[in-house]
């Protein structure tokens, strides 16, 4: 059997276009997904958490996440996307058993949830910089990443305060360079329900 030269370049199979679609509703699934659940985590944070660096972090998502939901469903509504009606079963996992605690025990599994999930969304951001084919997503992606990673820095260094026990007192819930704005301590929580 031979192949002429004029075989080698053909368009790319329909499956192969169906990829590339695919690739980047899954990102607008995912990325509102994950944003959705940030908002509903950090809102259930106001209430649940005890440490005032946890709350301020919360305060942080649900403003940061807010944004960036809107931005994204604007796309997403202009480009013909898809968007979720729900946050997901992962995550709605992850906020009933948020729902069931509260003090330093919500403290500490809220934070490592955070620090879970915005690694995972690093990585989707990443994906669609790197193979995304629609032009908006991509760029909303390049403008976002940064704002996951300092929300996955705020999230590591409040874990460890928290699991250390130095929540108390004053947090400034910023990255380094960032200004800050100090949040006093509110009185203990009990720690269980």
């Amino acid at each position: 059997m031979t192949f002429s030269a004029a075989a080698l370049f053909v368009a790319p199979p329909a499956s192969a276009q169906m990829t590339a679609a695919t690739g980047d509703q899954a990102f607008v699934t995912q990325a509102a997904q994950g944003g959705m659940a940030e908002v509903a985590d950090a809102t259930l944070a106001s209430t649940r958490a005890s440490s005032a660096s946890v709350k301020a972090y919360a305060q942080k998502m649900v403003a940061d996440h807010t944004k960036a939901n809107a931005q994204l469903a604007a796309i997403a509504r202009k480009e013909k996307f898809t968007l979720p009606s729900g946050i997901g079963d992962d995550n709605a996992q992850l906020k009933g058993a948020l729902g069931k605690l509260k003090g330093k025990t919500f403290d500490v599994s809220y934070l490592q949830g955070q620090v879970q999930g915005h690694e995972k969304m690093e990585q989707v951001f990443q994906k669609e910089i790197s193979t995304g084919r629609n032009a908006e997503l991509v760029a909303f992606a390049k403008t976002t990443l940064p704002t996951v990673e300092k929300h996955l820095a705020l999230a590591k260094s409040d874990t460890m305060r928290v699991e250390a026990g130095t929540s108390g007192g004053s947090s400034t819930n910023t990255t380094p360079g960032e200004k800050s704005t100090p949040v006093a301590s509110p009185a203990p929580a009990p720690t269980q329900t």
